[in-house]
């Protein structure tokens, strides 16, 4: 499986052999991103996949200097998780 950052799409997305399974999509607010999506088809489920697409998204708000927000339920409850000060 390969995680993908799609700036152009504005989202994270998964891969099993070419195939999209799963995607983080953000709207750029400018100084700020907002996670409204986080979605992994269920067949891949518990295997980390949605952290590791928020994980994406947000290592890439913090490389263009943006806070990170969500109204996504999933996303949001990562971005209380430690580690994610810098971008609240």
């Amino acid at each position: 499986m390969e995680v993908k950052f799609e700036e152009e799409q504005k989202r994270a997305a998964v891969y099993d052999d070419g195939k999209l399974i799963g995607r983080c999509v953000y709207e750029d607010k400018g100084d700020h991103w907002i996670i409204t999506t986080t979605k992994v088809d269920p067949a891949y489920g518990g295997q980390g996949l949605g952290r590791k697409l928020v994980d994406t998204v947000a290592s890439a708000a913090r490389e263009n200097g943006a806070r990170l927000r969500a109204t996504c339920s999933y996303a949001a409850k990562v971005l209380t998780k430690p580690g994610y000060e810098d971008l609240r």
